[in-house]
């Protein structure tokens, strides 16, 4: 299955920041389709920096997956220096990129396969984006931040001439008060971006939000999603996943400026390797990198 469309909702709030000389460490783990990951975030003032592997996942004889983990990579944001580097740390190299990237252009858009939505006025939607957001009430305490329980639901619904599918995603969720970005992350009060994936016809989205939007940030998630989608046979299939995501370290002091440096003995190079060496062509990747810089060069081009 392709996904057909993307959307982002975009909210910059005044929560907790790491000042100059208070650091963020934090711990994430992530369970999607059954591949557990972890990924190791550092932040303080200007700088970030993130650990994390990319899987690939295989089926073997027995019908059975296997996940296979690439080498141990890290990631170093630097607004003083407007660069990105991205380390392999096995391999002792890097690459670098300006931050904040810039813009999209209409031919990188389209090279993606990226389409922007029909927004003429004198046109009727064709496509319901609709949040509902529930603050339960329930309370908790998570490293000594006192956490909300909140429920968000998105559905997508196709209107008369739309040519999507109909999908849900639930996101049961605790958020806390704290803001993990740095100072050259875009931060933007409220904003909803669409894009269209693949060579489909262009949708117009409606966007309707009901309840008060969660701004805090999640400490743990459970988020299940839901839709169906067309077979060139005409019939119809349903498809059902599931994620997991758990804060399982969050402390505030000071760290090693060296975090935020090339270590000495790396080399600058055009390339690095970000995948496990996989032994078959239908290998299913996760790669995290990938999709956080494709989130944020989508993000800076809205």
């Amino acid at each position: 299955m392709q996904l057909s469309s993307l959307c982002l909702l975009l909210v910059g709030v005044p929560l907790l920041q790491a000042s100059e000389n208070t650091g963020i460490k934090m711990t994430i783990r992530r369970v999607f389709t059954g591949n557990p990951s972890e990924q190791t975030i550092y932040v303080q003032g200007d700088r970030k920096r993130m650990e994390f592997r990319n899987y690939e996942g295989q089926r073997k004889e027995d019908g059975s997956q296997q996940w296979l983990s690439g080498p141990r990579l890290a990631a170093i944001t630097r607004c003083d220096l407007g660069q990105v580097f991205e380390l392999n740390l096995d391999a002792a190299e890097y690459v670098s990129a300006p931050y904040p990237p810039k813009p999209l252009t209409q031919a990188e858009i389209e090279a993606r396969g990226l389409g922007k939505p029909d927004m003429s006025p004198s046109r009727a939607p064709t496509l319901r984006i609709e949040t509902t957001t529930v603050d339960t009430g329930e309370r908790k305490e998570f490293f000594g931040h006192i956490a909300r329980h909140v429920i968000i639901t998105r559905k997508q619904i196709p209107l008369e001439g739309s040519h999507s599918e109909p999908q849900e995603t639930v996101t049961d969720g605790w958020y806390i008060d704290l803001d993990p970005q740095v100072s050259c992350d875009r931060k933007l009060k409220r904003a909803h971006g669409w894009l269209v994936a693949g060579k489909q016809p262009a949708e117009k989205p409606e966007f309707v939000d009901i309840g008060e939007s969660e701004t805090g940030f999640a400490v743990q998630l459970v988020m299940v999603s839901k839709g169906t989608y067309t077979l060139p046979d005409g019939t119809n299939r349903q498809t059902d996943s599931k994620s997991e995501t758990l804060v399982t370290q969050l402390e505030l002091g000071s760290l090693d400026p060296g975090l935020f440096e090339i270590p000495p003995g790396f080399k600058h190079v055009q390339h690095i390797e970000r995948n496990p060496r996989a032994s078959t062509s239908s290998s299913q990747t996760i790669g995290f990198w990938e999709r956080f810089k494709a989130k944020v060069a989508i993000l800076f081009s809205l």
